[in-house]
C-alpha cells in the first residue's frame, strides 16, 4: 500500500513538471549560408529576425543559431539541435535524407545565382591548370562534383585541373584571392570583387534553401505568411522534384551530351546510264566560249 501511494505521488509530481518543461522547450532554427550572404553580421541578423518573425507565425518560442563552419552545422544536426534551418542549397545537397527540402528564399524575387571564377591575373580558365582555386568548404567529398557537375556542366573536372583550397565562406575565399593565396575563387557573381576579372559565369544554380529536420508540421503555412525577411524578398515553396533534380545533378552529373547527326542531302544516281554504258558519250568543252575576248582587255 505505501509503495501504490509512494507511486502516484511520483506519478502526481511528473504530470506537473511536463507541462512546465514542454513550455520551456524552444524550436531551434539554423542558419547556414556562408556563400549567399557574404558578411558574418548579416547572416546572424537574418537568423535572428527570421527566428522572431517565424515565432510569431508559429505561436511559439524559436531559437537562432548562425554557423560559419559546415562542420558545426552538421554536427548540431545529428545532435538534434536543430528543427529547421536556412541553408545554401549546394550544403542542403550534402545533407542527404537528414533534410527535408520545403522552400526557397529569394533574393529580389530570384530564387537562384549564377557563379563565377574570379581572378586577378589575365587569362582564361584554361590557363588556370594546376593553379590553386578558393571555395567554400562543404562537407569534402561532394564539393569538387558541385563544381563540376553544377558550376561548370561537367565540361570540367575542377579536381583535375585545379589545385582546389577550401575556405569557410565568401569572405575567406576573397581575401585569400587578394593576398595571393589562391590564382581564383569561385564565388557567387553577385559577390564578384569590381576590381577582379570574371573568368567564367555559370548558369543559374539554386540558392538558399529552408529546410526541417523533424517533420515540416506547419511551417509550410508559416513560412507562406513571412512575406519579406531582409535581405530575403519572400520564401518560394519547392516544386515538385526540383530540389531532387538538383541534388541528381550534383551527385551524379548532366546527362551525357548526345552528338548531333545532320542530315545528309539524298544523292540520285541515274541507273539507266550504268545500265547502258553504251550509250555514254564523251563531253568536251566549248572552246568557242573559252576564246571569247573580254571588253576590258587591251585591243593590241
Amino acid at each position: 500500500m505505501k509503495i501504490a501511494r509512494l507511486s502516484l505521488i511520483g506519478l502526481a509530481l511528473v504530470c506537473a513538471w511536463a507541462p512546465a518543461a514542454w513550455a520551456e522547450k524552444k524550436t531551434t532554427l539554423g542558419v547556414f549560408l556562408p556563400t549567399t550572404l557574404a558578411d558574418g553580421q548579416e547572416r546572424f541578423q537574418f537568423a535572428e529576425k527570421l527566428a522572431a518573425q517565424l515565432g510569431d507565425s508559429l505561436g511559439q518560442s524559436v531559437a537562432a543559431k548562425s554557423f560559419g563552419r559546415y562542420e558545426d552545422f552538421s554536427k548540431a544536426i545529428s545532435d538534434g539541435t536543430l528543427d529547421f534551418a536556412v541553408v545554401d542549397a549546394w550544403a542542403a545537397v550534402q545533407l542527404g535524407a537528414k533534410a527535408s527540402p520545403v522552400a526557397f528564399a529569394a533574393l529580389s524575387g530570384d530564387t537562384a545565382q549564377r557563379w563565377a571564377v574570379v581572378s586577378y591575373a589575365k587569362g582564361s580558365v584554361k590557363d588556370l591548370a594546376g593553379k590553386r582555386l578558393a571555395i567554400a568548404k562543404g562537407a569534402g567529398p561532394s564539393d569538387p562534383k558541385f563544381v563540376s557537375n553544377v558550376v561548370f556542366a561537367g565540361d570540367l573536372d575542377a579536381q583535375k585541373h585545379f589545385k582546389m583550397v577550401s575556405v569557410p565562406n565568401v569572405e575567406s575565399a576573397l581575401k585569400m584571392l587578394e593576398a595571393k593565396g589562391a590564382e581564383a575563387a569561385l564565388v557567387p557573381l553577385v559577390h564578384a570583387p569590381k576590381d577582379a576579372r570574371v573568368l567564367y559565369r555559370s548558369t543559374k544554380v539554386p540558392g538558399a534553401l529552408f529546410v526541417t529536420f523533424k517533420g515540416a508540421g506547419n511551417v509550410e503555412d508559416s513560412l507562406s505568411k513571412l512575406g519579406e525577411v531582409a535581405p530575403f524578398s519572400s520564401f518560394v515553396k519547392v516544386q515538385g522534384k526540383d530540389f531532387e533534380d538538383f541534388r541528381k545533378l550534383v551527385q551524379q552529373g548532366p546527362p551525357r551530351r548526345q552528338p548531333v547527326i545532320v542530315e545528309s542531302p539524298v544523292l540520285r544516281v541515274d541507273t539507266d546510264a550504268l545500265v547502258s554504258s553504251g550509250e555514254l558519250n564523251p563531253v568536251l568543252p566549248n572552246f568557242v566560249t573559252a576564246m571569247d575576248v573580254s571588253d576590258e582587255q587591251p585591243d593590241d
